[in-house]
């Protein structure tokens, strides 16, 4: 094998440098961030998602409003009933008397801190009656 030349080293060495060096430029550039049009299509995509499942959200609300009073109205029906079988009445109690009574664990108010009547309603033709419940601040609910 021959002399390796001290020039030959010197090139292969500038050569090697000179690729090195734009490797690493290269991987600089890359790692520069996101562009302005990723962000912008990520923002998009955000907004699109918030907008679709927004209604959801703002609809459990009331959906969790109006169970409330439909499981507050049947319990207080409920409870009527029974109290009206046990003291062999036709007088229909109010919400506190069932209270007062033992008939309800707790002083039930509406969500929005209002009141529920319980009335009697004739079923027509003699054919007895039937407890209604309504909600002060709620349509009425029958049961």
């Amino acid at each position: 094998m021959g002399m390796i030349s001290m020039n030959s080293i010197t090139e292969r060495v500038k050569q090697w440098l000179m690729t090195y060096r734009k490797a690493m430029q290269a991987k600089h550039k890359k790692q520069g961030g996101f562009t302005l049009v990723e962000l912008m299509v990520v923002v998009a995509i955000i907004a699109i998602l918030a907008a679709v499942a927004m209604p959801q959200f703002l609809s459990a609300g009331d959906k969790a409003r109006d169970a409330k009073i439909k499981a507050d109205t049947q319990t207080i029906a409920n409870a009527a009933q029974l109290y009206m079988v046990d003291k062999a009445t036709d007088q229909v109690p109010s919400v506190d008397d069932l209270y007062k009574a033992g008939y309800l664990s707790e002083s039930v108010k509406t969500p929005k801190g209002g009141e529920y009547t319980v009335t009697s309603e004739s079923n027509g033709g003699g054919a007895g009656s039937h407890i209604v419940v309504t909600a002060s601040d709620s349509p009425s609910e029958t049961n």
